[in-house]
């Protein structure tokens, strides 16, 4: 496998399903800090990508366009499952499973699997950033987030 060392830092906003002004201003930082186009995954991009999320910003309700695994470096992030499942692993090597309704807090060293399609939001109630690092195979031509209901 081939991944493309880059370094690239954006301002975010996530994708919208409709044509509704984006009420979500807060911006997340998104760097990329390596990405590839993986053998027997064709159409798909591998991605590993640093976010910082200010303090007090509730990202929007959204869903990605493929499965997306990531680590809370740093903080403590408050996130909610809307529809399908998480599968959380704590710091302490607990594993558990967050369904659709449930809430809980990712502190630094908690790590999460999204599978493709998993609706889910999360909040930064801190007077901290939170730093997450996620690995993504998303499908090339789609938004890396999508909104629901925005």
């Amino acid at each position: 496998m081939l991944l493309v060392g880059c370094l690239y830092v954006a301002k975010i906003n996530l994708a919208q399903t409709s044509s509704s002004v984006d009420k979500y201003s807060q911006k997340v930082e998104r760097e990329v800090l390596a990405s590839g186009f993986p053998k027997g995954a064709e159409g798909n991009i591998l991605e590993l990508v640093r976010y910082t999320i200010p303090p007090k910003t509730n990202l929007p309700i959204h869903f990605h366009p493929g499965m997306q695994i990531g680590r809370i470096e740093f903080g403590m992030l408050t996130y909610t499952v809307v529809e399908g499942t998480a599968q959380i692993r704590r710091a302490n090597g607990k594993e558990e499973a967050l369904k659709a309704g449930q809430t809980t807090l990712l502190y630094t060293g908690d790590s999460l699997i999204e599978p493709s399609g998993m609706v889910q939001y999360g909040k930064n109630e801190t007077a901290s950033q939170v730093i997450l690092l996620s690995a993504s195979l998303f499908e090339e031509e789609q938004p890396k987030a999508t909104l629901v209901n925005p």
